[in-house]
């Protein structure tokens, strides 16, 4: 007897598109800023909930912003995107780091971070 297996979307493009998706829908929003500084300058306000870090991002972004979230205890998460896919995500061209200011978005990006 076969099985009807309905084809599951649990592989990494498909947890790359909702990932994807949800930076989207918070950029949509008016949720999301884009960009080391502006970033900074929202952590220092402690305007974030949360951070999106790409792994391939310079040295000097990573750490301004990585020591910018630690010192205001902002979470911060680290993608394997590309810059360039994360600022396609959101319309942009190439983004080291999107922060996300809305509660409700920011855990809608973290639940889907593959």
């Amino acid at each position: 007897m076969q099985e009807n297996k309905l084809p599951i979307n649990d592989d990494a493009e498909g947890k790359k598109k909702r990932f994807k998706f949800a930076l989207s829908l918070a950029r949509r929003a008016g949720s999301a800023l884009c960009g080391a500084s502006l970033v900074c300058d929202a952590i220092r306000d402690k305007k974030e909930m949360l951070v999106v870090l790409s792994n391939s991002a310079s040295e000097n972004s990573k750490k301004r912003v990585s020591n910018c979230a630690s010192y205001y205890q902002t979470k911060i998460l680290y993608t394997n995107l590309t810059p360039e896919e994360l600022g396609g995500a959101v319309g942009k061209s190439a983004l080291a780091c999107i922060g996300v200011t809305d509660k409700n978005l920011a855990f809608n990006v973290e639940r889907n971070l593959y």
